[in-house]
């Protein structure tokens, strides 16, 4: 597989900017000496431990859990090791009470008894921490997704499941698979923004693509999100030669070269927008009629929580999607097992998003899928477990 982490921190490289545009503070280093009194004075500090860049235009779990560990008066920490953000040493605040961090390690294990946020591809990291200290493993996909050695990564996978004070996975097929090492694993699917989705208020963005999409009048069944190999893109392509009475909006960034060279990019009613920023795709769902989330289905997608899907329930569009686990939990949402069905459940998804009671029904998963219940549902569960007692963190010096 192509290589994710990789390419969103290439991204993050084209579009520093973001920083600037979505309400950075300052990109001045604060003191560190400072940034424990922020610590002292707040309900903790929570560390998520190096992943993918900050500044991307595929705003990711990392990035959401730490707002939401922020806005509920933490101190969030996302390290920037390996990332492109223009951070150039120590801790820089870009939003209330988040900072990105890039400097000498050493500072991050001097915090204050903090909560460590660690994945399969960096759980090793927790070593340098003090020995006891509370750490969460987030298992967010299949192993297999992760460019590094299978080795290191399963060796990692076994330690976290053995040691971590919470094991979180974000789907059901992980979530079983983790309870039959841990028990007490917790389920943890992707969230949604709730506010920033919902709203009737945002403004559809001025873009030369959208316009002329709805200048045609036909309903729109719109997707964004990453173009990669796990995007079924014959399966659009065999809906939209069957619906020349629909436009096809794809919006999103091409993370590998899989979209090169496809027939669907020719057709008249398909258009791909390329990547736009993450603040402006309410204003793109708002002029979706039925939004989509048209994945094949394997090893990857049958253990993924697409996010976007709480963002499309949140914005109460009607969603069709082929048939991800994680999506089939939901009766609401369309389940589409080849292009006929696909075809067919475009109309009824149409019929059904006039209604309002329908779309209330959606918002209504959504509000109760938001980051922060996710977040709370965590600290619970790190409650449940200091409550009683048990041994927490990475043992000192694991290998």
């Amino acid at each position: 597989m192509t290589n994710p982490l990789r390419r969103l921190c290439r991204v993050g490289h084209a579009t520093r900017g973001l920083l600037h545009r979505s309400g950075s503070q300052s990109l001045q280093s604060f003191p560190s000496d400072a940034l424990s009194d922020r610590v002292r004075e707040s309900r903790g500090a929570v560390v998520f431990l190096p992943s993918i860049g900050w500044a991307v235009h595929l705003v990711q779990r990392p990035h959401h859990l730490a707002r939401a560990f922020a806005a509920l008066g933490y101190v969030s920490i996302f390290d920037c090791e390996g990332a492109d953000d223009p951070v150039e040493g120590g801790f820089q605040e870009v939003e209330p009470n988040l900072f990105l961090f890039r400097g000498e390690r050493s500072a991050l294990h001097q915090l204050r008894s903090p909560i460590l946020w660690c994945f399969p591809y960096n759980y090793h990291l927790a070593n340098a921490f003090p020995m006891g200290t509370v750490t969460v493993y987030d298992w967010i996909d299949d192993l297999s997704v992760f460019p590094y050695d299978s080795e290191f990564l399963a060796a990692n996978h076994r330690r976290a499941l053995k040691e971590a004070t919470v094991v979180a996975s974000v789907s059901r097929k992980l979530d079983s698979e983790a309870k039959a090492v841990r028990a007490d694993a917790l389920y943890l699917p992707n969230g949604v923004d709730y506010e920033r989705f919902a709203s009737d208020c945002v403004a559809v963005p001025g873009d030369p693509v959208l316009e002329s999409v709805l200048v045609s009048g036909r309903p729109i069944a719109g997707y964004y999100g990453a173009l990669a190999k796990w995007f079924d893109y014959d399966l659009i392509d065999e809906v939209a030669r069957r619906r020349p009475d629909w436009s096809f909006v794809l919006i999103g960034p091409m993370l590998d070269d899989s979209l090169t060279g496809k027939a669907l990019l020719d057709r008249p009613n398909v258009f791909w927008a390329g990547p736009r920023s993450y603040h402006t795709l309410s204003g793109y769902l708002r002029c979706f009629d039925v939004a989509m989330i048209p994945f094949q289905i394997n090893a990857i997608t049958l253990a993924t929580s697409p996010l976007k899907l709480y963002e499309y329930l949140a914005g109460g569009k009607p969603v069709v999607t082929t048939p991800l686990p994680e999506c089939e939990a939901f009766p609401e949402v369309w389940i589409a097992r080849d292009a006929g069905g696909f075809s067919r459940a475009l109309d009824a998804a149409l019929e059904a998003g006039r209604d309002e009671r329908f779309r209330s029904r959606l918002r209504r998963i959504g509000r109760e899928s938001s980051w922060s219940v996710r977040v709370a549902a965590v600290l619970d569960r790190l409650e449940e477990r200091l409550r009683e007692g048990l041994a927490v963190g990475p043992e000192a010096g694991s290998a």
